[in-house]
């Protein structure tokens, strides 16, 4: 059994962390992404909520879905059996779930900007938010490819034991 520098305990806080922050992440996405809208205030102080979702969410939903189910039950697994090559091996497969959920946001796109109240952000807004969601991926991937070369890294060292 071998153990990461911040210890064994360090690995199962990380491992709950994870897990909590995913299930987080599944409830909102599942049944609170209506707060992801424009909120405009009138005069008597109501509050309107437009919605910057269009109907291809619920396209994009069964991605961060299934990903979030995959993330949960391997990070439990994790909490149990600690290995080095599975825990590596799991790290990589989040990165390659992540780039999945990421492009296939891109992709659908399932957002509406119109309700900005500002014309020149209608028209930023889109692109930015491609462009972080296209950098994101990028760095799911390269983080992917470093941990593959210190999986490899590591299985060739312990061969030459």
């Amino acid at each position: 059994m071998e153990s990461s520098p911040g210890g064994r305990c360090g690995e199962i806080a990380s491992d709950i962390s994870v897990i909590l922050v995913t299930v987080a992440q599944l409830i909102f996405f599942s049944f609170f992404h209506q707060y992801i809208a424009w909120y405009t205030t009138g005069p008597d102080g109501s509050v309107t909520r437009l919605s910057m979702l269009t109907d291809d969410y619920f396209t994009w939903l069964p991605f961060p879905i299934a990903a979030s189910i995959v993330v949960i039950v391997t990070s439990t697994v994790m909490i149990f059996y600690d290995r080095y090559w599975y825990r590596q091996i799991a790290w990589i497969v989040f990165c390659l779930l992540g780039i999945t959920v990421t492009v296939s946001l891109v992709s659908i796109f399932p957002f509406d900007f119109s309700v900005i109240p500002n014309e020149t952000a209608v028209d930023v807004v889109p692109i930015v938010v491609r462009v972080f969601f296209i950098l994101l991926a990028v760095f799911y991937a390269v983080t992917a490819l470093v941990m593959f070369v210190q999986l490899i890294s590591h299985t060739a060292k312990r061969e030459k034991r």
